[in-house]
């Protein structure tokens, strides 16, 4: 006899026969059994004992074994019982019906006992670890699906009752967001290479997410493997909160500003920028904290920060955060009563005096905590980047000092790191001295960055830029030597460098395939005063023989408003040699409508101020769609500068930008790598990014 742990299997049968010779058989290799002659008598046997196994004959009375096969598996809910069909029929439309209906197998008789019994154990053994595997799929907190080549769901391979949970929805959701040869490269690429494709994204409509992972399943399917984050994405906001935000105010905290400053100094390095650091101390509020109590100065701080965002302007940009409000991004409040402002882009110390001030006029009006009126002052260190400090750690600590100053003389102002000031003078001094020799030496070197063509995607142009390295400090920042040279006089002489070597190139220019490209050059307010200034272009292009229309001179929209009488002037006759006029950075300074009238120009170039938020900024978009609708019915060009991003791209050709420039398609580049990197871009019509 078989013991009572071996597997039992249910034989059902019409014929005596058959029942005890299977019966037999089986006990003698180790099984037991359990006999029904119908179909009814099977079911019932089902029910009473659940079998490892049942060997089901298809012609029985009072119910066949196709309904038996089918009411059993309707029955199941997780574990599926091995079923092998006995039957004598060889007809395949049988053996089909019986497969649909649920069976696992089938034998033909008569049976060939051996191999019954070997056939029995491997079913066996297979949809076991079938249903080992299956419990573990039902145990995960997924739905699983299966997908053909095309992205269309074949079935649930998961829990049938997940179908309608958030689960089955995520992967309709997923497949509805990519068109359908989208969903093909998806799976193709998962097919192929044979790595999981995973993507995590918001339910529509809900404050659900949800991950969809794929994987082969064979040379033609894969399987949809979705899953809830929903509690995962909270926790992680929640954590990234915690980690690095100011529980009181929601502004960023000290740690999150550094990490913020490093990446924007490693940018400000990139694109030669300043930046300015912003400490601000609330004068005298250990009063308020030590009379009123922690909560009511918990109000004031939290009035404090409000107010202070309200005073930065969008153009004040500090630190770009993803999922947050614009103005939790320009401040940082580091502890107690301490404030940070960072300002990006600042290109001079007077821009950040400007803030400065505004941040301490805007503290006049009381603050209204739950009926209480106050008003408290602020002390305001300020550090600029480059020249006050390399790290975050630096210019923290020298704004700091700084703000120390402040309180010091008096409190309610703002005062600049002063040991960094005498330093800065020092250093200015060298540069001057140094600027001096490196211009009489020709030792100043020039830098193309490419003018593209939107309609084209081809290089027609450049604007030239000086670079200085030196010998024993290397590269010198143009944002530091610039204004040394126009506050010595020495931009008078580097223009005039520039201009000539500018002249130079395009004369030798002239005979190669770059005879075309028209190079632009910058021009200072004391240049652009100065009669010997229109002399020198006038002599650089008699004397080179240069075509006057490949020659643009760019001019800052705020030096005209200093002198225009002379500015028109100077630039009309500029304008009848046939030398192009371009006015730079337009839309920070006046932007008057009656100057563009009056102007001799023919080229308007966006600031990067603007195009570089115009992918996320509502008004930076709207400043730059007017600026090229405007220029469009005044038949001006426009240049959008300092474009990086494919979004800002997309809009500037959507709205009819002429050129643009900017490290998306290149950086500034000294002449021998600007013609390697141009010659292939002149005149092919290459595929247009995006």
């Amino acid at each position: 006899m078989a013991a009572e742990h071996s597997p039992l299997v249910l034989i059902a049968d019409d014929e005596p026969t058959a029942r005890l010779i299977l019966k037999e058989t089986l006990e003698l290799a180790g099984f037991r059994a359990v006999l029904a002659s119908d179909g009814i008598e099977a079911l019932a046997c089902y029910k009473d004992h659940c079998p490892d196994l049942i060997l089901l004959d298809l012609q029985m009375p009072k119910l066949d074994g196709f309904s038996v096969c089918r009411q059993i598996r309707e029955i199941e809910s997780d574990r599926k019982t091995p079923i092998i069909i006995l039957t004598g029929q060889d007809d395949d439309d049988s053996i089909a019906r019986a497969f649909e209906l649920g069976a696992t197998d089938f034998v033909n008789k008569p049976f060939i006992w051996p191999l019954l019994v070997h056939r029995i154990r491997y079913v066996m053994r297979a949809v076991t670890n079938l249903n080992a595997v299956q419990s573990l799929v039902l145990a995960l907190p997924d739905s699983i699906y299966l997908l053909n080549q095309s992205g269309d769901v074949i079935r649930n391979v998961g829990d049938d009752r997940r179908a309608n949970d958030i689960d089955g929805i995520g992967v309709t959701e997923f497949l509805s967001h990519h068109s359908q040869r989208k969903r093909q490269e998806i799976i193709q690429h998962v097919l192929t290479s044979g790595k999981p494709q995973v993507f995590e994204y918001p339910l529509e409509d809900d404050n659900r997410h949800v991950e969809l992972r794929m994987v082969a399943r064979d040379s033609t399917s894969v399987l949809a493997i979705v899953r809830d984050i929903t509690d995962r994405k909270r926790s992680e906001t929640r954590i990234y909160d915690l980690a690095y935000y100011d529980q009181l105010t929601g502004l960023p905290n000290r740690e999150l500003l550094t990490k913020r400053m490093d990446a924007d100094i490693l940018a400000a390095r990139k694109e030669q920028r300043s930046i300015a650091v912003l400490f601000i101390d609330l004068d005298r509020f250990k009063r308020i904290n030590d009379t009123l109590g922690h909560s009511m100065g918990d109000l004031l701080l939290k009035g404090v920060a409000d107010r202070f965002a309200e005073c930065i302007r969008t153009h004040d940009y500090v630190v770009q955060l993803p999922q947050r409000q614009a103005h939790d991004v320009r401040l940082a409040r580091l502890g107690g009563d301490e404030f940070v402002i960072a300002l990006d882009d600042v290109n001079s110390e007077g821009a950040a005096a400007k803030v400065a001030t505004r941040i301490i006029e805007s503290m006049t009006d009381p603050i209204n905590c739950d009926g209480h009126h106050f008003v408290v002052s602020p002390s305001i260190g300020i550090a600029m980047y480059p020249q006050d400090g390399r790290n975050p750690e630096e210019l923290l600590m020298h704004a700091d000092s700084a703000m120390y100053k402040a309180k010091a003389r008096g409190r309610n102002n703002f005062q600049f790191y002063s040991s960094t000031m005498k330093t800065r003078s020092l250093r200015r001094l060298d540069i001057e001295n140094e600027l001096r020799q490196a211009i009489e030496r020709k030792e100043l070197l020039l830098h193309y960055q490419p003018k593209v063509c939107l309609d084209t995607w081809t290089i027609v142009g450049a604007e030239a830029l000086i670079r200085w390295k030196t010998a024993d400090r290397g590269w010198i920042s143009p944002a530091e030597f610039v204004p040394v040279a126009e506050e010595t006089g020495l931009i008078i002489p580097l223009s005039d460098f520039l201009l000539s070597q500018v002249c130079e190139r395009l004369i030798s220019w002239s005979r190669s395939e770059f005879r075309d490209l028209r190079i632009s050059i910058n021009v200072s307010g004391q240049q652009l005063q100065s009669r010997k200034f229109l002399d020198h272009v006038s002599a650089s292009i008699a004397k080179t023989g240069l075509q006057p229309d490949r020659l643009e001179l760019e001019i800052t929209e705020s030096l005209f408003m200093q002198e225009l009488p002379v500015a028109i002037a100077v630039l009309t006759q500029l304008r009848d040699l046939g030398v192009g006029i371009s006015v730079d950075d337009f839309g920070t300074g006046y932007s008057s409508l009656s100057y563009l009238k009056r102007l001799p120009i023919d080229t308007l170039k966006i600031d990067r101020s603007f195009v570089s938020d115009l992918h996320r900024d509502d008004d930076d978009a709207a400043i730059c769609a007017a600026i090229l609708s405007m220029a469009k019915k005044l038949n001006l060009k426009v240049v959008a500068e300092g474009v990086e991003r494919e979004e800002q791209l997309d809009f500037l050709r959507q709205h009819g930008c002429d050129l643009i420039q900017g490290y998306l398609y290149s950086k500034p580049l000294p002449v021998d790598e600007f013609e390697n990197f141009a010659l292939p871009r002149l005149f092919a019509k290459a595929k247009i990014a995006g």
